[in-house]
């Protein structure tokens, strides 16, 4: 396995290139990520917190993985680095990209191709894989952005405890269930927002 960082040192924001480094090749053995799978993780410094966002790519049969600086920036200390937050946004990063790759999600559409409710339900999946980890999530935080998107029923609320509980679930799982909350929620369509992935395609160069 190779893995790459790009880039290989930062200059818009404080964060240490090799304690980044360190937290990725961390993340990889504690997710058990494929250990015959390059690994290339793009962190754009130019987009700070608030600005969050992440894209999962397999490219001939590589990993590419693109997050906002934001993603990893501690929200208290301005452009410097939460390692918390890395590791969680890695780590979910890499179950997703492991997914695609050996869990079951091998036809699963691309990142910008997903509704905001099957990338809610997908992040929640990956958490809760995290939590079992041992991880620092944040499960209210990760509750309410799931009732939001799935709805504020017992049905999400149920499918919310089914996924942090552990469960295994497919891409053909994932996608029903989907449906299933779309179909139960009632309230009024929301108003479609500008998709976050859509911050790597407008990120001034």
């Amino acid at each position: 396995m190779s893995v790459t960082l790009i880039p290989a040192e930062f200059t818009l924001v404080k964060f240490d290139a090799d304690e980044v480094r360190a937290i990725i090749d961390r993340t990889i053995a504690e997710v058990s990520f494929p250990a015959d799978v390059d690994v290339t993780i793009e962190v754009d410094e130019v987009l700070p917190h608030p600005l969050t966002a992440s894209v999962v790519e397999i490219v001939d049969g590589a990993a590419k993985l693109w997050f906002t600086g934001g993603c990893f920036e501690s929200p208290q200390r301005q452009t410097g680095l939460s390692p918390d937050n890395t590791r969680v946004e890695l780590g979910a990063g890499l179950l997703r990209a492991k997914d695609r790759l050996v869990g079951g999600f091998e036809n699963a559409p691309a990142d910008e191709e997903l509704d905001e409710r099957q990338r809610t339900i997908w992040d929640a999946y990956a958490e809760g894989r995290l939590a079992a980890l041992g991880y620092p999530v944040r499960v209210q935080r990760r509750r309410y952005t799931f009732r939001l998107y799935g709805g504020f029923n017992d049905l999400a609320d149920a499918e919310f405890e089914r996924l942090w509980s552990g469960a295994s679930l497919t891409w053909d799982e994932l996608a029903t269930m989907a449906d299933a909350l779309a179909e139960a929620d009632t309230r009024p369509e929301r108003k479609k927002s500008i998709r976050k992935e859509s911050l790597r395609r407008i990120a001034p160069v």
